[in-house]
């Protein structure tokens, strides 16, 4: 984790719409899209839970559509235990670092950012460059992958995602930032 002043950095804004100047906080307040994907997602189809549609032999009245959701939300699953326990870590061990619930995510390069922008099949979309206040956390080597383990196995791999330091630019996979942003350019957009 290094502390940041007027550093700029870029970004994949979805579903948000933002004007040069904008200013934003992140910080342990922030309701951001991974907060509410962790703490809003439900696991069910047709207020059934999946477990039940499983147990149930249920699966036979649901859709051929819905199959892929059944798996889609295992996934998310997955998901949300991953991130259950690797903010747990951060909490315990590493309680200055930003947490992955409420920062904001970032690109090294603007290149990378664009690269990203392109390959998105995200209808609402802008990528904006930002100048960054505050903390960040690089992250390369250790990446958190879904990978269907247990609460510990993630917090495991969480040790290890949080115990990162002086990554080199080249391995930088993701940055996590918290403390007060501002768009000073709209790269793209759509």
């Amino acid at each position: 984790m290094e502390k940041v002043k007027d550093l700029i950095l870029y970004q994949i804004a979805k579903s948000k719409k933002f004007s040069v100047g904008d200013k934003i906080t992140f910080n342990e307040k922030t309701i951001t899209g991974q907060y509410r994907k962790v703490f809003q997602t439900k696991f069910q189809i047709e207020n059934i839970r999946l477990s039940n549609i499983a147990y149930e032999k249920q699966h036979r009245k649901l859709l051929k559509k819905n199959i892929l959701t059944f798996a889609h939300l295992c996934d998310e699953y997955d998901f949300v235990v991953r991130e259950l326990a690797t903010e747990k870590v951060r909490k315990e061990f590493y309680p200055d670092y930003p947490s992955r619930l409420h920062c904001m995510y970032l690109s090294l390069s603007r290149q990378t950012a664009l690269k990203n922008f392109e390959k998105s099949k995200e209808p609402h979309l802008q990528a904006i460059a930002v100048k960054l206040n505050g903390k960040i956390h690089k992250c390369g080597n250790v990446m958190l992958d879904r990978n269907g383990g247990s609460f510990e196995d993630y917090e495991k791999t969480a040790h290890e995602y949080w115990k990162q330091e002086n990554v080199k630019d080249e391995d930088v996979k993701e940055i996590l930032f918290e403390g007060k942003a501002e768009i000073v350019e709209i790269m793209d957009e759509r």
